[in-house]
């Protein structure tokens, strides 16, 4: 009876042993500011603007969950002409841009304006189209965009004639480091984020990679995201620097599964926080994939308590408060 007992006492060992090391929590390297959080209620949204490198950032401002989607809209291009400002950035436009009104046809998102959206500078004409594309997308009843200067559909942009495709969605790509507009967005594109420091404060950044046409499944995205290296000197890329490298990946049912290995860890077995948001934000870019689970040799990671998966659409990062 005792063996008995302790061939029981050593099978429930066992199985919570199995138990531990499928999920562990692990908390974030100590940061004074919440890069990367999780909001299971739709109370933020993006807009994207200028850091003084030219770059887009996006950053989530707080809204009433009950707003209307035309009043985001509204909201979104308030902000780009800055007419709320937001410390270290800048917006698109140089003077007011008037939205006159929103349209909702077939998850495109029509946008009327008047002469006022020539309100910018030419020379950031590319990063106003990225930033209308990535901006007007983010919600999920929208999936492209259409633009109309006095009630006739744009096809080019007025200033520098940058082409505007016969779709506007997120394919366009965003933060382009190539300077060529006009065939810039011919190839297959994916988004690596990377990071940036401003007056103290560390941001995610993200920015569009060309990739080969036959680099077209998840597995060979999902490795270019891990051996991305930096394509501008002015960002850093903790996913090079800490040489983050795939084991293995998994996707199904809108569940994607990646493992790496250790080095995503620090000595003390805390997150790299950085490289760690740098996967995860990459990653929930891919087309399809709607949960996010991350495992360090064999072991499910997460910075976030009692979660071993993560929903994409919970993801806030780079918030701002006023």
């Amino acid at each position: 009876m005792k063996q008995l007992k302790k061939k029981i006492a050593l099978l429930f060992g066992g199985l919570a042993l199995v138990s531990y090391l499928s999920f562990t929590y692990f908390p974030f390297k100590t940061q004074d500011t919440p890069v990367l959080s999780l909001q299971e209620e739709e109370s933020y949204m993006q807009v994207y603007l200028l850091d003084k490198e030219n770059t887009l950032v996006p950053v989530s401002i707080s809204v009433n969950p009950d707003t209307s989607i035309e009043d985001k809209l509204q909201l979104l291009i308030a902000y780009m002409s800055g007419k709320q400002k937001i410390d270290n950035f800048k917006p698109l436009f140089k003077k007011e841009c008037i939205l006159k009104t929103v349209s909702l046809q077939d998850h495109t998102a029509v946008l009327y304006f008047n002469e006022s959206f020539k309100n910018y500078d030419k020379k950031q004409e590319l990063r106003l189209l990225e930033s209308l594309a990535w901006g007007v997308t983010q919600f999920s009843d929208i999936t492209d965009v259409k633009l109309m200067l006095d009630n006739q559909e744009l096809k080019e942009m007025p200033l520098d004639h940058t082409p505007i495709p016969a779709t506007l969605n997120r394919q366009i790509g965003i933060n382009h480091f190539e300077t060529k507009a006009s065939t810039l967005h011919d190839s297959h594109t994916i988004t690596v984020f990377a990071t940036r420091k401003i007056d103290g404060v560390v941001y995610m950044v993200p920015q569009s990679r060309r990739v080969p046409y036959d680099v077209n499944t998840m597995e060979e995205e999902i490795e270019q995201i891990v051996s991305d290296v930096q394509v501008s000197a002015n960002l850093s890329q903790p996913l090079y620097d800490d040489n983050i490298t795939l084991h293995s990946s998994h996707f199904e049912n809108g569940v994607l599964s990646v493992d790496v290995k250790g080095n995503l860890l620090g000595s003390d077995r805390e997150i790299k926080q950085d490289a760690y948001n740098c996967l995860i934000l990459s990653l929930s870019m891919l087309e399809g994939v709607e949960e996010l689970q991350v495992k360090v040799d064999g072991v499910i990671l997460s910075p976030f308590e009692n979660k071993n998966s993560i929903s994409v659409n919970d993801l806030v990062y780079n918030e701002v408060r006023f």
